[in-house]
């Protein structure tokens, strides 16, 4: 669809004031004020509601206004990608993850992604994942990989999992005598008020599995007085391979996960504790063929994991 002069409209919400967006635009406000009449009239919808001071927008006007952002990042992307073709530039996709997210999933997919794409050069930004959302929002990625965000003002999200939540530590730990419980069966944990007083290697408490965890340990009367915090799943499960307390492991990171003849498996809760996963990227933004492919690579390889249904 074709609209003429679009910022005219996108400065009216921004300033919310017709009066104010004519004089940031340099144009008159009964001009102005005529653009948004024959606008609303081709398009047959009242975009603004105009009893409200600021102008707030309608439903309609909400719509087009997404409609707008996304035909302006659109255009925008086209002239760099064509620029790039132009200049014989390799195409760029820019990928968030956590390290530990990173270093269990990309390996399985990178190579099936370059055997599609071998002139897409993949860039890696690896952070803690609250830091993921924020790269999202600049637009310095295209996606990341990460728990759906709580803010989805500027984010948008696609759910892709929802992975079992193991407890691990080492198999000769006091609590787990006669406690046999594998990878491949792993049995509930007995009670949960057990460790209350054992060492646990939790992830920061505002991050999202974090959350989860303390939930979990409220709802079975459990107050934890021995946490060690760390950024990186790899250290905590390293360090309960040491008999150094109790960790938790994401299901989909068990197949790269060191020392597992040393560890003993166990879900938590019952149903079973799970912890979703989603590809979260900048709303209204554009994805390109090549990182719908990854995404699709992505889904595919944790469809194995997925316990949406269960």
């Amino acid at each position: 669809m074709f609209v003429k002069n679009p910022e005219y409209f996108l400065t009216i919400v921004k300033e919310r004031s017709i009066s104010k967006a004519a004089e940031r635009l340099y144009l008159s406000q009964p001009y102005l004020s005529q653009y948004l009449a024959k606008l609303e009239g081709s398009l047959g919808v009242v975009l603004l509601d105009r009893s409200h001071s600021p102008l707030k927008l309608t439903p309609a006007g909400e719509l087009f206004h997404a409609y707008l952002e996304r035909q302006g990042f659109l255009d925008r992307q086209l002239v760099s990608d064509l620029r790039d073709l132009q200049n014989k530039k390799r195409p760029l996709l820019h990928i968030g993850v956590s390290p530990w997210r990173g270093a269990t999933l990309l390996p399985d997919i990178l190579p099936l992604f370059e055997a599609q794409y071998p002139d897409v050069q993949v860039v890696l930004h690896e952070a803690p994942v609250p830091e993921l959302g924020e790269l999202a929002e600049a637009n310095v990625i295209d996606f990341c990989v990460m728990q759906p965000p709580g803010d989805l003002s500027e984010l948008t999200y696609e759910p892709v999992m929802q992975e079992r939540i193991f407890l691990v530590a080492h198999r000769d730990h006091p609590l787990l005598q006669g406690q046999d419980s594998g990878w491949d069966a792993p049995r509930p944990f007995p009670d949960l008020r057990l460790l209350e007083h054992e060492r646990i290697i939790m992830l920061p408490a505002g991050w999202r599995l974090a959350r989860l965890l303390y939930n979990t340990f409220s709802v079975h009367s459990v107050e934890p007085q021995n946490i060690l915090v760390t950024t990186n799943t790899t250290t905590a499960i390293n360090l309960a391979a040491e008999k150094m307390g109790f960790a938790f492991l994401q299901e989909s990171g068990v197949p790269r996960t060191p020392y597992l003849d040393r560890l003993a498996c166990f879900t938590v809760g019952e149903p079973p504790l799970t912890c979703p996963l989603a590809v979260v990227y900048k709303k209204n933004g554009f994805l390109s063929p090549a990182a719908r492919t990854f995404i699709d690579l992505i889904r595919e390889f944790y469809s194995r994991y997925d316990r949406t249904s269960e």
